[in-house]
């Protein structure tokens, strides 16, 4: 009789503690962070799952950077891809990853292409061209949700500023890029330069000044040498606004 009353005591213990975990998975589940299918439906194949679920994901994703720059030196296009945003989707917070993956895909994997079709002698320049642009395209959405899984990281940014001017040619996207990029933390020094000299070349050449002034008056004049390099490419900006003297920036003491 014993015997039977533990055997039900425990059959009710195993039931809550079900129960309990249950609930408890429930609770918890919204707040962890996933893969989604879309991410890893390409890597199934390749044994990664098994990596995902045992929670070695970074690890996971070195690995397959490694092997995605074997498929690099081989110009295996779509193996290289597919690692590359496996590796990205693995470990969403690196920059690294989603950088480099911007970059080979915006500067390498179009003249893979060309080479493919027969070269640049064989494919004529319309196509060229379009290809450029074409991959330059799907690298920009690879470094926007970069941006946005790093925090607004601004060598991201920057690196779709590049891609944006070089290989797109609209310097309109590429000075709301490199915007951003100055607005962001960790902002370098060069950003607001390439945003002004992007939208003066656009034909925006008033904005172009009031906004590269904005940024100059109100943070870097405040660096420790006053930045007399800005400075100097906003005077010839008003020179070449012909501003009346009155509204140009006043001379600081430090200016020849």
């Amino acid at each position: 009789m014993r015997s039977l009353y533990f055997g039900i005591l425990t059959a009710i213990c195993w039931v809550l503690a079900g129960t309990y975990s249950e609930t408890s998975w429930r609770t918890v589940r919204p707040c962890i962070p996933e893969i989604g299918r879309r991410d890893i439906e390409p890597t199934l194949g390749q044994g990664v799952l098994l990596g995902i679920l045992g929670g070695m994901r970074t690890v996971i994703a070195d690995g397959t950077w490694v092997r995605s720059y074997v498929l690099w030196e081989r110009k295996d296009r779509p193996g290289c891809e597919t690692l590359m945003r496996t590796a990205c989707a693995l470990d969403p917070r690196s920059r690294y990853f989603w950088e480099n993956t911007g970059y080979v895909m915006g500067y390498d994997m179009a003249h893979w292409e060309v080479r493919r079709r027969g070269g640049y002698a064989k494919v004529p320049a319309d196509v060229q061209e379009h290809l450029y642009r074409s991959y330059a395209r799907r690298a920009l959405e690879v470094l926007d949700q970069g941006v946005v899984n790093t925090g607004g990281n601004a060598a991201l940014l920057i690196a779709a500023g590049q891609l944006a001017e070089m290989k797109l040619k609209d310097q309109l996207l590429s000075a709301r890029y490199y915007r951003s990029a100055t607005e962001s933390r960790n902002a370098p020094w060069y950003a607001p330069y390439f945003c002004a000299r992007n939208l003066w070349e656009a034909g925006q050449r008033e904005e172009s000044y009031r906004w590269y002034r904005k940024i100059w008056e109100e943070k870097l004049s405040k660096s420790e040498d006053g930045a007399p390099d800005d400075l100097k490419n906003l005077r010839e900006m008003e020179q070449a606004l012909h501003l009346p003297i009155i509204q140009r920036i006043p001379r600081p003491a430090w200016e020849k």
